[in-house]
């Protein structure tokens, strides 16, 4: 049996897995709020003792905890999220997750995405801002203030 042939194709598997991940990564850097993908690989042994072969597997994706860095935008309506958290928006599909803080407030005081889907607060609610209170100052715990005064909070 053509043992060294099943191990190296293993391995071809393993490495087509790897670049594939860092090709999709490397798409999407410039994506507001992508995630990198990381794989990770695990030696699979068989039989044992002097017959013993190690093969590699075709690999586990997963999304890291860890986030990306963030730039200041000058735009007061653009938030950024650190540690493992989302926005929710309202769309038509329903209640989607997204780490894309690129907000804005339209004349009725409505925070909607650039898209112009309904920002939602900690209870699923669409979050109301005052339309002539000026730009939301975001606190660490989420919550937006308008000229000093409590007016909501993004829900996470």
């Amino acid at each position: 049996m053509q043992t060294g042939l099943y191990v190296a194709l293993s391995s071809q598997i393993a490495l087509e897995k790897r670049l594939d991940t860092i090709a999709d990564n490397m798409a999407n850097a410039n994506t507001v709020g992508f995630r990198a993908t990381g794989v990770k690989f695990e030696d699979l042994v068989s039989g044992s003792g002097d017959s013993a072969l190690s093969f590699v597997s075709p690999g586990d994706t997963f999304i890291p905890n860890s986030g990306g860095s963030i730039t200041e935008t000058g735009n007061p309506f653009d938030f950024a999220i650190q540690g493992d958290a989302w926005f929710a928006i309202e769309t038509p599909a329903g209640t989607v997750m997204t780490r894309d803080g690129r907000f804005t407030m339209r004349d009725t005081g409505e925070l909607v995405t650039l898209q112009g889907y309904p920002v939602l607060d900690a209870g699923g609610a669409p979050i109301q801002l005052d339309g002539q209170g000026g730009a939301p100052a975001a606190g660490q715990d989420g919550s937006l203030r308008q000229e000093g005064r409590l007016v909501g909070a993004i829900g996470l």
